[in-house]
C-alpha cells in the first residue's frame, strides 16, 4: 500500500519544532492516514482476490491498531536517526555519530523482532541510507541533514532534536501499549535515548 503525502504538514519549519511539537505533528498525520485509508477500503480484513492476502491489522489482532500505528512508525523513526548519524558523521567524521548510529541499529534489530513476533509487515523494503516507505520520515530525513551539513555545532543540534523526538514519540507508544514485552522493548530503547541525548547535550558544550 503506497504511503499518503500529508500535504498540511508543513516540513520546511521542522527545525524550529521542539520534540513534543514534532512528535504530535508526526502523529497526527499518521492518524489521519489511516482514518482516510480506512475509509478506502472495503474490508479491513478481507482476502484479496489475487493472493489472498490479509491486511496486517488482521495478522496481528493481539494487537490494538494504535499499537500497531506506533511500532511501524518507530521502527522507521530509529531507521531515522541511525541514517542522519550516519550521514553525519561522512561530513564531519565525529566519532559520536558513528557510535550511536550502531546503537540505532541496535534499536532497529530490536522493533524488527516485536514486528516478527506480532506477523505485522516490515515498513522498511529499502535499508538504503536516506530510504524511508513513510513520506513524512523521507522529508524529516532531507531536512535534517541539510540542517547537519550547515556546521558541526549544528550537527549536534541536530542530534539532541532527534534523540528529543525520539524519548517524546518512545513515551507515547508506552502509554497505550498494553503488552509487557512491547512495553519493556519500548523502555529499553527510552533509556538508550537517554543516554544518547546525555551524549550529544555534552559535546554540545
Amino acid at each position: 500500500m503506497s504511503p499518503l503525502v500529508c500535504p498540511w504538514i508543513d516540513i520546511l519549519e521542522v527545525s524550529n519544532m521542539t520534540g513534543a511539537n514534532i512528535m504530535k505533528t508526526l502523529f497526527s498525520a499518521l492518524l489521519l492516514s489511516t482514518v482516510f485509508l480506512a475509509g478506502c477500503s472495503d474490508s479491513g480484513s478481507s482476502t484479496s482476490s489475487g493472493g489472498g492476502t490479509t491486511s496486517t491489522i488482521a495478522a496481528a489482532s493481539s494487537l490494538s491498531s494504535a499499537e500497531i500505528e506506533n511500532l511501524v512508525f518507530m521502527r522507521e523513526e530509529e531507521k531515522l536517526a541511525r541514517d542522519v548519524y550516519r550521514t553525519l558523521f561522512n561530513r564531519w567524521n565525529l566519532s559520536i555519530f558513528n557510535n550511536i548510529s550502531g546503537a540505532e541499529q541496535t534499536h532497529m534489530n530490536t522493533l524488527a523482532g516485536m514486528l516478527a513476533t506480532y506477523g505485522i509487515t516490515d515498513p522498511i523494503t529499502s535499508d538504503s541510507t536516506g530510504s524511508f516507505n513513510n513520506p513524512v520520515l523521507a522529508s524529516l530525513y532531507d531536512q535534517l541533514v541539510a540542517r547537519g551539513n550547515v556546521s558541526a555545532a549544528e550537527a549536534i543540534q541536530v542530534g539532541i532534536f532527534i534523540e528529543e523526538t525520539d524519548i517524546a514519540d518512545l513515551q507515547k507508544a508506552i502509554s497505550v501499549s498494553t503488552h509487557d514485552d512491547l512495553i519493556r522493548a519500548y523502555e529499553n530503547l527510552l533509556q538508550g535515548s537517554y543516554n544518547h541525548l546525555q551524549s550529544f547535550t555534552a559535546q554540545a558544550g
